[in-house]
């Protein structure tokens, strides 16, 4: 089974009971960086090809000798070490081809979870590979097993990700999900943005506003029912009365006031500003009247806005409030402008738990970039993190955990992909010989040695600006041609090169006109390979003069594909209605292909050149 950057088939994820998230993942379990992995095996032969030998592949020999030296009962979940696998344990069991064993495990498993307060495990079809049961009888005894054991709460573990690499498999798990988990919240969530190769700007909520608010609490009008007030005035005269009166009128209109405010004013106020002029009206017993005309200093139109009316002390206090909350609102918006130009500059990014780059909200960004750091930053789920920039990590404030930071500076032209170095200003090509002890480096081995059994000995990542960007350009013209066909497809393939051409498609990108050096079985385009094995033959990957072979791995755009032909030069029309809508690539077989072949030269990104012997 090919590996498809954009999978076909989602993430679902349904509660399940137990204070417990079950997740069905379609993919592969070694690229799995939850707490606790199940490997499934029946503890004689560990090389058989299935989950127990890539699990032990990338947990190395250590793990598989304690596992040769183990005396594991009937029905027993054996935990080790992890080795060089990303989990803080294994555990291994055998399902004995029996779904009632199977159901057992599964509850065992999760008890071991919780004596070791693991708070996530991904668990294979146990059997429903080399065991040979059929995918219901799997789905249903695994299933059965999670709902037998979640009817309580648990205290530790929160998820469980079923992880299945075959589509028939997926698709018996999603329908018995659906059976035994009824009311279940059920959501699909799509592969994470961060292996897009570009990515757009995060956009962010908007700040609560008056807008959005209800401000009706606040008007009031004194009624005719409220008691006036009265005056008596004595005096010898009646000229002195009135001279009173008009003293005491001119008095009590100076210390009157009335302010009429227009909507935009009050747009600005946030929930806490409308609480406090509530507090403000009652304990001052102003009269706060809605506009219907104009009113406003300068005679502006204030339709829609307010009119406070009461002594001039009391209304030059909500005056103050609401000045102050316009002059927020402008402070917020020229620092949100100021988080744009930090956000399309600068890209912080966390290192997450399955080994993606991802990166910080907008905010987060600018507070990092200006090393205003004391109080943490959010990352985009709402998590606290706590910053140490010395040495460029994070920690989690609610469990302690640690993750690498990483800050990219976006070229004036291009934003870099997450998963990128920093290039400097003018480089529009660098290679980057990634580290044995990286996930990526690991994840890149794994797919490698699931069918091709050589020596890696060095794994390097291709950054070509040009190339990238015309990669991006052919992606969304796909993607709008197709809209939301389900073949769009953007797969991780091989292909096989010499040291002679290896540095032109770094530098230039694969090119069809060379086509026809080795083969063109399916048309005259690019091939690549769905195995590694395949390109690993030496007729495509020919030896270096010291025995070193090259292979790339390449990001293709499949799109909508059909069967390939020796006289095709470009894919055939989709039908004869649409002569110029034609396929995106051929294959070699369409009901399972290994081979693919495309006809636009930037329709396929080299990724990742691979050096082994």
């Amino acid at each position: 089974m090919f590996k498809s950057l954009t999978s076909d088939l989602d993430e679902i994820t349904v509660a399940v009971g137990g204070g417990v998230n079950l997740q069905l993942v379609f993919g592969d379990i070694t690229n799995e960086n939850t707490d606790a992995v199940v490997n499934t095996t029946d503890f004689l032969d560990f090389q058989k090809a299935g989950v127990c030998r890539d699990i032990l592949t990338l947990a190395g020999l250590q793990v598989e000798t304690e596992l040769r030296s183990a005396r594991v009962a009937q029905g027993e979940v054996l935990v080790t070490q992890p080795g060089q696998f990303p989990c803080q344990a294994i555990l291994h069991v055998c399902g004995q081809r029996d779904a009632t064993v199977i159901q057992g495990l599964v509850g065992d498993i999760i008890k071991k979870c919780e004596v070791k307060r693991l708070t996530c495990v991904a668990i294979p079809a146990i059997c429903a590979g080399e065991g040979g049961l059929k995918p219901d009888v799997v789905a249903g005894a695994i299933l059965q097993g999670v709902k037998a054991i979640t009817s309580t709460p648990l205290h530790c573990l929160s998820l469980i990700r079923v992880v299945l690499n075959k589509i028939e498999v997926f698709q018996a798990f999603e329908v018995m999900t659906q059976k035994l988990f009824p009311s279940g919240a059920v959501n699909t969530a799509s592969p994470p943005a961060s292996l897009n190769a570009a990515q757009s700007l995060q956009s962010q909520p908007p700040s609560p506003s008056a807008s959005a608010l209800d401000l009706s609490s606040l008007l009031y009008t004194f009624s005719s029912s409220e008691m006036p007030s009265e005056f008596l005035i004595l005096g010898l005269s009646d000229k002195d009365v009135a001279r009173a009166a008009a003293d005491l009128l001119r008095l009590y209109q100076a210390n009157c006031s009335q302010h009429s405010f227009t909507p935009e004013e009050l747009a600005s106020l946030s929930q806490e500003e409308v609480d406090e002029l509530g507090k403000l009206r009652e304990d001052l017993g102003l009269c706060v009247e809605q506009n219907q005309g104009h009113g406003g200093p300068g005679g502006q139109d204030t339709q829609g806005g307010w009119t406070v009316r009461g002594p001039k002390d009391s209304v030059n206090q909500v005056v103050q409030v609401i000045q102050r909350s316009i002059q927020g609102s402008l402070l917020r918006k020229v620092k949100d402008k100021e988080e744009d130009v930090v956000h399309a500059q600068v890209a912080w990014c966390i290192l997450g738990t399955r080994g993606a780059w991802e990166r910080f909200p907008k905010k987060a960004n600018y507070t990092l970039e200006k090393r205003d750091t004391a109080a943490g930053v959010v990352d985009s789920q709402g998590d606290l993190w706590n910053v140490d920039l010395s040495q460029m990590e994070a920690t989690r404030h609610a469990t302690r955990q640690v993750a690498k930071l990483k800050r990219l500076e976006n070229l004036p032209d291009f934003l870099l992909p997450l998963y990128w170095d920093n290039m400097a200003t003018g480089e529009n090509v660098k290679l980057v010989t990634l580290l044995p002890a990286t996930e990526e480096y690991r994840r890149l081995k794994a797919d490698f040695k699931r069918t091709a059994t050589m020596t890696v000995l060095k794994i390097e990542r291709v950054q070509n600006v040009h190339l990238k960007r015309a990669y991006e350009v052919r992606k969304k013209h796909v993607a709008d041609k197709r809209g939301n066909y389900p073949g769009l497809g953007e797969k991780a393939l091989y292909h096989g090169t010499s040291h002679d051409n290896s540095q032109s498609i770094i530098e230039t990108g694969f090119d069809w006109r060379f086509s026809g050096q080795n083969a063109t079985m399916y048309g005259m385009g690019n091939y690549f390979a769905v195995n590694a094995s395949y390109s690993a033959n030496p007729t495509y990957s020919r030896p270096g003069p010291d025995g070193s072979r090259l292979m790339f791995v390449a990001r293709v755009l499949t799109g909508a594909y059909t069967q390939g032909d020796s006289t095709m030069k470009v894919p055939p029309a989709r039908s004869p209605q649409q002569p110029n809508d034609r396929y995106d690539s051929v294959v070699n077989d369409v009901q399972s292909p290994t081979m693919f072949v495309v006809f636009n030269d930037s329709a396929a990104y080299p990724d990742y050149l691979i050096t082994f012997k």
